[in-house]
């Protein structure tokens, strides 16, 4: 009689390289995240060769020695990391409940832009059925939207008007439409009337990128929470939806080049999706609605240009008075404006004059 080989031992689970990088991405949103609320305030100007969206070392220098810079880059990194870590607790505990081996979330810091790529879990197993490879991909997308949402309702209230008539002329870097931005606006502002803009919280900023993330993943392609998501209810038909899905992705080109670099991660990963091991084991009723839920979460958080640059200032001849979605409205004019902005000096009151935290 021979014994049975033993089993392979499991993998040591890296929770030293998970804290590692959750620190090294806390530093890179901090440092970055005061530069982009420098950028997409009205009430600043700031000479990117002074300060630059990477890390530099002016730029580092500059954010940890200045409070007021700290605090706004304070102000989006926390709220970013926390959304973040919803989205992967969502997949890490669901892996658990149904004893799936995982690792533990491992954030991307990333020393220019966002300072980060956003985070990842890797399950180290296939899947056993359909039901199970759903719940564990619909759980990250769900608890990170829920996560979001009061930030971005606490970040909206918190961005005061601003007619940019009264600011001097130049541009605002601005995150991208959505509707969960639009709709948000709407419903703690109003109609924004004519030539009017929101002075940003960090929040908001912060509460973008969560949204960004999002949409991204629920992208019906490859193993994206959208492509797991799309095998457990199409099955092998999932190959031809998946290839019309990412020739969308690079029709968005149009509207922002990042969209051809996510086409090309799409491929490097692969549209397709690997199978579950029991394929017999299919959605019920009550994971469709959650399926369906996950649709109208993609279509409220997607945005086709994720950012752009609007002109602020006083209307130049022949130039047209700008209208940046749920930052501009249409109504009657103005009834107060912020303070002027500062077309040299990046610190000081201005910093906090308008924007509470």
């Amino acid at each position: 009689m021979t014994e049975a080989p033993p089993a392979p031992a499991a993998p040591p689970v890296r929770w030293g390289l998970a804290a590692a990088l959750f620190a090294a991405t806390f530093f890179t949103t901090t440092t970055l995240g005061a530069v982009w609320s420098l950028y997409s305030r009205l009430d600043v100007m700031v000479d990117p060769n002074v300060v630059a969206p990477w890390l530099s070392p002016t730029v580092v220098a500059s954010v940890w020695s200045r409070p007021e810079w700290l605090r706004l880059g304070l102000s989006y990194s926390l709220p970013l990391l926390f959304i973040l870590l919803c989205h992967e607790l969502g997949h890490y505990l669901t892996s658990r409940r149904y004893g799936i081996a995982t690792t533990p979330p491992f954030f991307l810091p990333l020393p220019l832009a966002l300072g980060t790529f956003g985070a990842f879990i890797r399950i180290r197993e296939p899947f056993p059925d359909k039901r199970k490879l759903f719940d564990v991909a619909v759980a990250g997308p769900i608890a990170g939207f829920v996560a979001l949402l009061p930030v971005l309702v606490y970040g909206i209230r918190h961005s005061p008007p601003v007619a940019i008539a009264t600011v001097p002329a130049g541009e605002a870097i601005m995150p991208g439409n959505n509707l969960a931005l639009w709709a948000t606006t709407r419903l703690v502002h109003g109609v924004l009337p004519d030539g009017v803009m929101l002075n940003l919280h960090p929040f908001v900023l912060a509460a973008w990128v969560g949204l960004l993330a999002t949409s991204i993943n629920l992208l019906p392609v490859g193993q994206l929470d959208g492509g797991h998501v799309l095998y457990a209810l199409a099955g092998e038909r999932h190959r031809q939806i998946a290839r019309a899905a990412w020739l969308v992705i690079a029709l968005g080109a149009f509207f922002s080049l990042g969209w051809l670099v996510w086409a090309f991660i799409v491929l490097l990963i692969g549209i397709g999706h690997p199978p579950v091991l029991d394929t017999t084991v299919g959605l019920d009723r009550k994971r469709k609605v959650l399926a369906a839920v996950a649709l109208v979460i993609l279509v409220v958080s997607f945005m086709p240009a994720p950012e752009r640059q609007v002109r602020v200032g006083p209307p130049a001849a022949g130039r047209p008075l700008q209208r940046a979605g749920f930052v501009v409205g249409a109504a009657s004019p103005p009834a107060a404006a912020a303070g002027g902005r500062s077309s040299t000096n990046v610190t000081g009151p201005s910093l906090t004059s308008s924007t509470s935290m």
